[in-house]
């Protein structure tokens, strides 16, 4: 007994040293200003939606050790947003959403003033007494293999694998930083955000995580999700982004397995896949060609018309001989019972990520007796919002949970 205790205790503390060696290096990429950062909340938020920030904070792009899908050894990166002198509150470990572009990856930001979801968390997070890390997953940032999309299972490995580096760098910095740990996500980053809390309270390590904000993902990958990207719509602008979401879907088994992308689309379509995806093509530019093929196609915005026959009836009922269908399943994370605080946050009206992932979530997690004081929801009613422009205000809805728990924001329930 003893010797196995000896063994265990041994594991553990190489397991921790092997995690205080992922760090490779890192660089300074710029110096946001205060009167920068509160010119740009105030355009990104609202002058008196979030408190003024006080120091000015450093960005660094990191590189670190993790592992791929495939258990091999990788050098990732990812982007740290530090005040120069104190985050007291502690880290944030932010999770971006889906893109196709590794020029938008968060450690590519170098303080530029336009829309990216790696200055959004900066501003919402860094503004307020947080240090902010953020991973640029697999497949993106200065990795080069696929990104596995949208399979949080894996993507998880990466938000887990730059805390410590993240720590570190603190150190030398001597930045005096908080003990306390946050996960977020937004879109793609939410179910990402929600598998980074599942493997760390799983694997027991010495990474308690203190709350959590999960912001409109798609936690039901399977059912919900999948449901929604085939539904039918009479709008361009609701098909094409499902249509964009689906050639992730394809795009990563195709790199990943092989499978030649026309066993998933039609020829016209699977052709536009290949010469878009992973040659450095901006995602609105990729967009744009999907959409433009689309019509070409005469599509009518069905997916009936743009995927192969055999590949549209897998989806359609759910099949799991389907290798994509399977993986679905497979990372579907709404149906566990966390120890974690978490916050679910979406947007009622939705139609990329809709909403019924958060409640359907909720629903799951109350069944299996998973209590108002772990999980509650926030879901957010306006109609001049859509999935794009609502995540400033989910990130102030976060903010606001992280700093005073569920009773510092309005509707948690």
């Amino acid at each position: 007994m003893k010797r196995t205790l000896a063994v265990l205790m041994l594991s553990v503390c190489l397991s921790a040293a092997a995690r205080a060696q992922n760090l490779v290096d890192f660089s300074r990429n710029t110096t946001l200003s205060t009167s920068q950062i509160n010119e740009r909340i105030a355009k990104n938020f609202g002058a008196s939606v979030l408190p003024r920030a006080t120091q000015n904070v450093d960005l660094f792009k990191v590189r670190y050790n993790s592992r791929d899908e495939r258990g091999r050894n990788v050098v990732l990166s990812g982007l740290l947003a530090l005040p120069i002198t104190s985050a007291p509150k502690g880290l944030v470990v932010f999770n971006h959403g889906t893109m196709a572009d590794r020029a938008t990856s968060p450690s590519r930001f170098r303080g530029e003033n336009k829309p990216s979801e790696a200055q959004l968390a900066t501003l919402a997070f860094a503004s307020g007494g947080y240090a902010v890390v953020m991973p640029d997953y697999l497949g993106l940032g200065d990795h080069n293999g696929a990104h596995p999309y949208p399979l949080g299972s894996i993507n998880a490995r990466s938000a887990i694998d730059i805390i410590n580096p993240a720590r570190q760098i603190i150190a030398r910095r001597g930045v005096r930083v908080g003990s306390r740990l946050f996960i977020s996500g937004y879109s793609e980053g939410g179910a990402v955000s929600r598998w980074t809390v599942r493997e760390l309270e799983r694997e027991n390590v010495n990474l308690r995580v203190y709350s959590a904000a999960n912001l409109s993902g798609p936690y039901d990958l399977s059912g919900v999700t999948r449901q929604s990207l085939l539904s039918s719509t009479s709008k361009l602008e609701e098909f094409v982004p499902r249509l964009y979401l689906m050639a992730n879907i394809v795009y990563y088994q195709h790199k990943n397995s092989g499978v030649r992308l026309t066993k998933y689309f039609k020829p016209a379509m699977a052709n536009t896949v290949f010469n878009a995806f992973g040659r450095g093509v901006s995602d609105e530019n990729i967009i744009k060609r999907l959409a433009l093929t689309a019509t070409l196609m005469r599509a009518q915005n069905r997916f009936d018309r743009v995927l192969d026959p055999k590949f549209l009836r897998a989806l359609q009922n759910n099949d799991s001989r389907e290798p994509i269908v399977r993986a679905l399943k497979q990372n579907d994370t709404f149906n566990w019972s966390p120890r974690t605080p978490q916050l679910l946050v979406a947007l009622q009206n939705d139609s990329i990520v809709t909403s019924q992932n958060t409640t359907k979530t909720l629903r799951a997690m109350r069944a299996r007796g998973v209590g108002a004081n772990v999980v509650r929801q926030v879901i957010v009613r306006d109609n001049k919002l859509n999935h794009v422009t609502f995540m400033p205000q989910a990130l102030v809805i976060a903010r606001r949970f992280f700093d005073g728990g569920f009773a510092a924001v309005s509707g948690a329930q």
